[in-house]
């Protein structure tokens, strides 16, 4: 079981121990704490606390129009009997009264907590704010503090949405049973079977199926089916039936226009259709051909509303004409509100399980792309080379490489390449490139002929817009002698010990994989004994740091000028050293590659 799946199972477990609770106890107030404990913990959080809209609450304490009525873990500065921190309103529940509260809210620096000291607040400054609601009405607001705004990620406030959504469902229950006394006994045992359902399956097949089948039992209707919007959310599609002669999901086209249709109009509205006999309304052509053929006669659209928008629609239909009576209304949308919960958390799970692949995916193109590197530098006599690959992302375009050429004497092809783009593209182009170079350089040819050929078979294998630098160079260990040839890319530093100063070496060649003619210079030079050769991509020069500066070659240049008497992996460390010190507090833009190459002095 991977650590994934056992997060995902606790997730689930704690909501559906938090539905539990909110659906089984009459007594509100100790569920609602309960809850909250439940969800504090889940967050990784300390505290929190609950506060009810009550309209007949006229005194400042706690809020005009609002009560305290759950709490968890309260610092010292919060105590229930310190009147300084209660007394008077907040920001919060200035937004809720402002109809501004619509879903998670995380930029609320806590009011109550501004005037207390360090330690006795427990570090905590701000606090994230969900409304408690039960369909279009807010009952309350459910709050969590942290130190900081970082605690808040998208999911930890997609779930704190849900847990207020289920709080608010819980409360509008808790009113209505107090109205309903005993006479409703037996729905909201229902109540809390189909949200026990719902949360116990996390597939989406059996949550839709078990959600529309138990929709039919509870509401006493003969069908229902779910639509929701598809792509980019101009046409609607059938994602589950229950009950239906032929499956909407199977024989109904695809996708079905969203505008002339009456159930894209209650999803725009946000408001339920519900007819006790179609036969007395005009509904539109398309729509009553399928509910003709089913022999429909009583229907309803009901909209599922997460967070202020539609997020689908639930429709249910009866064989003979069915009234609504106003108590079935009201647990119809207690139901309602329930599925809508539901399916934006199987939205949210889905995306999640696609997200963690994805990263399952990158995780092994990494290590299929480090596996073509090099997995040790060259060991020659008098020679000592070092080489580092920093990805900006989980996979790169950066590349270098290293083999002994056929024949004598004895030479080492030397190349390091970037090709202009990141992530997965990048990665792709990179191996097919890698692969042209090397087979052609190991075929004997020259360094400008070698380029010149990888940028005919680059051209004639590929049909993507993408392009790539590259240096290649031929050593001969024996002399020192550096045949090399530049397509475009960054020049290599070369320090030479004699004079103390670090050149560029200049070769005029342009990129591989854009132009079919291209022109390719071929330079010679000899590494004396103390000299180094510093192979490098565009990531060095161009590392931002936090105020958008660039590293810069002089700093590079200079770097190696001052350490050019150590040996090559000292010399490595210390400019991979100046780049995180210059880049510090900034996010790596771009990948992070270099090759030292140093002759040994003579002893």
């Amino acid at each position: 079981m991977t650590a994934f799946t056992e997060e995902l199972i606790h997730s689930l477990t704690t909501l559906n121990r938090i539905a539990e609770t909110l659906n089984r106890v009459t007594d509100v107030t100790s569920a609602l704490n309960s809850a909250l404990a439940d969800l504090v913990d889940l967050m990784g959080l300390e505290t929190g606390w609950v506060f009810l809209k009550d309209p007949v609450a006229k005194s400042q304490w706690f809020g005009r129009g609002f009560n305290l009525i759950a709490d968890y873990n309260l610092p010292p500065a919060m105590r229930r009997d310190k009147a300084g921190p209660w007394k008077g309103g907040c920001d919060c529940q200035t937004l809720c009264n402002r109809d501004a509260l619509t879903s998670a809210y995380n930029q609320v620096r806590c009011t109550r907590l501004a005037a207390a000291k360090g330690d006795e607040r427990s570090g905590l400054v701000v606090h994230a704010s969900a409304p408690l609601r039960s369909g279009e009405q807010v009952l309350g607001i459910l709050n969590v503090a942290a130190p900081d705004w970082n605690s808040f990620t998208p999911e930890a406030l997609a779930l704190l949405t849900n847990v207020g959504s289920l709080m608010g469902i819980a409360l509008e229950r808790a009113r209505l049973y107090d109205l309903l006394q005993e006479q409703r006994v037996e729905e909201q045992a229902a109540l809390l079977d189909f949200s026990n359902q719902l949360l116990s399956r996390p597939v989406a097949n059996e949550l839709l199926d078990t959600m529309l089948r138990e929709m039919r039992r509870l509401l006493h209707v003969d069908a229902a089916a779910l639509v929701t919007p598809d792509g980019d959310g101009n046409d609607l599609v059938f994602r589950a039936a229950s009950g239906w002669r032929e499956n909407p999901v199977l024989a109904a086209p695809a996708t079905f226009s969203s505008e002339f249709n009456l159930i894209g109009q209650v999803m725009a509205s946000q408001q339920p259709f519900l007819t006790e006999d179609i036969e007395a309304h005009v509904l539109p052509l398309y729509e009553l051909e399928w509910l003709h053929s089913e022999d429909f006669r009583g229907y309803a659209v009901a909209p599922l509303i997460v967070e202020g928008r539609s997020i689908g629609a639930l429709l249910l239909n009866s064989r003979q004409p069915r009234p609504w009576k106003e108590d079935e209304l009201r647990f119809l949308q207690l139901m309602v509100n329930q599925a809508a919960t539901a399916v934006d958390g199987l939205r949210l799970r889905q995306e999640e399980a696609q997200r963690q692949r994805l990263q399952e995916e990158l995780a092994l193109g990494r290590q299929i792309q480090l596996s073509m590197l090099p997995k040790q530098s060259p060991v020659l006599p008098g020679w000592q080379i070092e080489a580092v690959y920093q990805a900006a992302r989980m996979v790169g375009g950066d590349f270098y490489d290293f083999f002994e050429l056929p024949g004598e004497p004895r030479r080492l092809g030397m190349l390091i390449a970037d090709v202009a783009d990141k992530g997965v593209p990048a990665a792709l182009f990179m191996a097919l490139s890698r692969t042209v170079i090397r087979t052609i350089a190991l075929s004997g040819r020259g360094a400008a002929a070698a380029l010149l050929r990888a940028n005919q078979l680059i051209l004639n294998d590929t049909q993507s817009d993408l392009f790539l630098s590259a240096f290649y160079g031929i050593l001969e260990p024996a002399t020192g002698a550096l045949l090399y040839a530049n397509a475009g890319h960054n020049r290599p530093l070369w320090f030479r010990a004699a004079a103390g100063e670090a050149i560029e070496l200049s070769a005029r060649g342009v990129i591989l994989g854009a132009f079919e003619e291209i022109t390719m210079e071929e330079q010679r030079i000899v590494i004396e004994p103390g000299d180094v050769l510093l192979l490098y991509t565009d990531g060095i020069p161009e590392g931002m740091n936090a105020e958008g500066r660039m590293m810069g070659m002089q700093r590079l240049a200079e770097t190696l000028k001052q350490n050019a008497h150590r040996d090559a992996p000292a010399i490595s460390q210390a400019i991979i050293d100046v780049y995180n010190r210059f880049t510090a507090g900034a996010e790596q833009s771009d990948d992070v590659t270099y090759t030292v190459v140093k002759r040994e002095a003579e002893s």
